[in-house]
């Protein structure tokens, strides 16, 4: 038996070792042993390590999709001078946050999201804003607001540069080319165009050196239009496993500090919605029926965390 995080608390990423029971009945068609140990390997991939601790970090901060290590923020271990934020709605409170709380600028790029929907795309928000505060003193995103310069980019992310369907996509090489160590933070949720992306940075590690947090939403199983053609006619057993291996490889440099697995787990109702009509199998999930085959999870530099700052490679 587990037990939720700080009882559960609603709708947020949560460091720790996730809480994930089994299904009390089976509920899909058909079991296929390769997708429940891929399903493993995923989970173990994204299960902070002990020596992420709330006094190693200095205290998390925990908002939505976030599990921010403090000391990735507070000055103690060097400072971030960058955010660089993938994938845009209409708005993007990743990126409101990183102004507000740290006064850092921002780039935000997307490619998809139409301008008459999104007000920080089409730069109609002003910049080095004073925005409000709640009775804690944090940011309280009752509007749109930036508390330093931000910069939207009509262009979208991908693992090279190519304009596809009128649709420009660029590469985080471009993107961090001239920046100094540990001097980014990096926001990625692309709906499956990040594996070409993830795969280059831990090849580059002179360029993921760069990188000081990593928050994205994964999607496994999922591909791109702009994917890099050697990885379109894979199967879906050697996709997922491409996937999961890149997951794993991020462990070398990057400690997890969270995810959202727990809290989808809390929210996931079987019963609701494969009690009736048994469910399809999901492209990869646990021994207990859950599937992970698409949530938040958050990252830092392990220097960070050692006491080592923006240590040597």
């Amino acid at each position: 038996p587990c037990e939720y995080y700080d009882g559960g608390r609603p709708q947020s990423s949560r460091p720790g070792k996730p809480c994930l029971p089994p299904a009390t009945f089976w509920p899909y068609s058909g079991i296929t042993e390769w997708k429940i140990q891929l399903g493993k390997r995923i989970v173990a991939a994204v299960t902070p390590p002990d020596v992420v601790s709330e006094e190693s970090c200095g205290g998390f901060y925990l908002f939505g999709d976030q599990t921010w290590c403090n000391k990735a923020f507070d000055g103690s271990a060097g400072w971030g001078t960058l955010g660089l934020s993938y994938g845009i709605e209409e708005r993007d409170i990743w990126s409101e946050l990183v102004t507000q709380k740290f006064h850092i600028p921002v780039r935000m790029f997307d490619c998809f999201i139409p301008l008459d929907r999104s007000p920080a795309m089409a730069g109609t928000v002003p910049n080095n804003s004073k925005c409000t505060k709640n009775n804690a003193q944090e940011p309280s995103l009752d509007k749109i607001c930036f508390s330093a310069p931000y910069e939207p980019v009509r262009e979208c992310l991908a693992g090279q540069e190519v304009k596809l369907e009128g649709r420009k996509f660029g590469t985080l090489e471009q993107a961090l080319r001239g920046k100094a160590r540990q001097s980014v933070h990096l926001k990625i949720d692309v709906e499956g165009s990040e594996w070409d992306v993830l795969q280059w940075l831990t090849e580059n590690p002179e360029e993921w050196a760069k990188v000081r947090t990593l928050d994205m939403e994964i999607h496994f199983g999922f591909g791109s239009l702009a994917e890099d053609p050697r990885y379109k006619g894979l199967s879906e057993k050697a996709k997922l496993e491409r996937q999961v291996k890149i997951m794993e490889d991020l462990s070398e440099l990057f400690y997890c500090t969270g995810s959202t697995l727990e809290v989808y787990r809390q929210g996931w109702n079987p019963q609701d919605n494969c009690g009736v009509n048994v469910c399809g199998e999901p492209p990869v999930y646990l021994p207990g029926g859950f599937a992970v085959t698409m949530f938040a999870v958050s990252f830092v530099w392990k220097g960070i965390v050692d006491g080592e700052g923006a240590r040597e490679m």
